[in-house]
């Protein structure tokens, strides 16, 4: 016979027990997937990150434009990338890629509307995810220098001369919002107009470049994008992921004091919110002015 206090304690004992086996197992959950084009819930106000504070960018000085490279090592600055064809071929055997054969003009972009009014210029200073923005004069506008190789209507990049100091190039950066790397009728998506390192023609891939820098957030790149047509009109080719040529448009965004290049733009501003579309004209430094 046991004694009444010692039930009481084998029942206390046997409570944690009885409760575990009538307890069920947890049950495993599977891991989220992170997806790299998250979907957006507002996208209308994320054309660029909010809530975070950009990393800063450094910019090459104003007197830097059209130095040789003596010139810019005398000052302390780095020597210019040299320019070489971008252009996806074929190579013959023992053969390499080679410095462009034309002419590097260089000068600034001029800005106007589409009904021809002028706007103003490319600016040498880039915003705070490092793209590009609107100079009212020339005093202030980004000094560029062509670096073509084939022909005026091959795709080629453009080096700044004064923006950017270590994302030399004027290229594409693949938006914020997007859901890929696509431009297309129907879709907001969208380019910055920002500093990026040089990489060959084609769709977009992985490489340094100044939002990313500033943001934190890896976003593809384009380089050789630009092509000059016999007005000295500057067009932008941005090649789709199926290496199809996406036809969009040039836009200012007011709002984030930014250029971007989206391929349809009812649905941008539809998103976005106000942006004008533009063109850009190459003013060659070396012209009567």
């Amino acid at each position: 016979m046991f004694s009444l206090p010692r039930l009481l304690l084998l029942a206390f004992l046997a409570a944690p027990a009885a409760l575990a086996a009538g307890t069920p197992s947890p049950v495993p959950v599977a891991p989220t997937r992170v997806r790299r084009y998250a979907p957006v819930e507002d996208a209308s106000s994320v054309f660029n990150p909010t809530g975070i504070v950009p990393r800063a960018l450094a910019h090459n000085p104003a007197e830097a434009r059209g130095l040789t490279n003596g010139q810019r090592l005398a000052r302390g600055l780095p020597p210019r990338s040299p320019a070489f064809n971008t252009r996806r071929r074929a190579l013959a055997p023992r053969q390499s890629a080679s410095p462009c054969a034309l002419s590097q003009a260089t000068g600034t972009i001029r800005v106007a509307d589409t009904n021809g009014a002028v706007l103003g210029y490319v600016s040498s200073s880039a915003n705070e995810y490092g793209e590009y923005s609107l100079a009212t004069d020339a005093a202030g506008a980004l000094s560029v220098a062509l670096r073509r190789c084939d022909s005026n209507d091959s795709p080629f990049d453009i080096e700044a001369l004064n923006g950017l100091s270590t994302y030399p190039y004027l290229g594409g950066v693949v938006g914020f919002a997007n859901t890929d790397d696509n431009l297309r009728a129907g879709s907001f998506n969208y380019v910055y107009i920002a500093g990026t390192s040089q990489v060959a023609h084609g769709p977009a891939q992985s490489a340094p470049n100044a939002f990313s820098a500033a943001a934190g957030t890896p976003k593809d790149v384009e380089s050789a994008v630009w092509t000059l047509s016999g007005a000295d009109a500057l067009a932008f080719n941005w090649v789709n992921t199926d290496g199809s040529a996406a036809a969009g448009t040039l836009v200012y965004v007011p709002s984030s004091a930014a250029f971007t290049y989206t391929g349809d733009l009812a649905a941008f501003v539809a998103t976005f919110g106000p942006a004008t579309a533009v063109t850009f004209t190459f003013v060659d430094a070396a012209a009567p002015q």
